[in-house]
């Protein structure tokens, strides 16, 4: 364990992201970011709540200056993961952030007896979808006025097994760069 967060530690003090569970006194930053990503953000209570169920995965990334710099919110149902929520702070984007999140949400994932990862993406996020097919997720369907303001969304699905078949997710990602 010590081993752990020493190699933690110096991954934080060289720059790189480190990945760890949210907790309630992290809800004013991912509120910061959530609101500064989305039209249609959540609300802090809906942060909140999300931390506090157990069948919801709440990460955040910390950059080396201990900051939350980006988040995501998962739940599981029906044998299913599904990535509810992905932001990365407006000026840290293009920094390889949200693939270190999506990394991770795979890699909890794995651990789980799960048959797919699932995800909704706006039809206008060009760079959420390139990110998410950089990890061979596929559109499975369009869902015609899915968020609030009537924006549509597509439904965007990777089998479990692709996930796990003799490949990493970083070497998804990284193949694409």
């Amino acid at each position: 364990m010590a081993l752990f967060s020493a190699q933690k530690s110096a991954r934080a003090a060289v720059g790189e992201p480190v990945v760890s569970h949210a907790l309630v006194a992290d809800v004013g930053e991912i509120d910061r970011i959530e609101q500064a990503a989305f039209s249609t953000p959540w609300s802090r209570d809906l942060i909140r709540s999300a931390i506090l169920n157990r069948r919801y995965l709440v990460r955040i990334l910390r950059d080396a200056e201990s900051r939350v710099t980006g988040f995501y919110i998962a739940h599981t149902v029906d044998g299913r993961s599904n990535l509810d929520n992905l932001a990365v702070e407006v000026g840290a984007r293009r920094q390889g952030w949200g693939r270190c999140l999506v990394t991770d949400w795979i890699l909890q994932v794995r651990r789980q007896s799960l048959s797919s990862l699932t995800l909704q993406v706006n039809t206008g996020n060009w760079a959420a979808q390139r990110l998410y097919r950089q990890f061979r997720f596929k559109p499975t369907r369009l869902l015609v006025g899915y968020y609030p303001n009537g924006e549509d969304a597509y439904q965007m699905e990777m089998p479990l097994a692709a996930a796990s078949a003799g490949s990493r997710p970083e070497a998804h990602a990284a193949a694409a760069d």
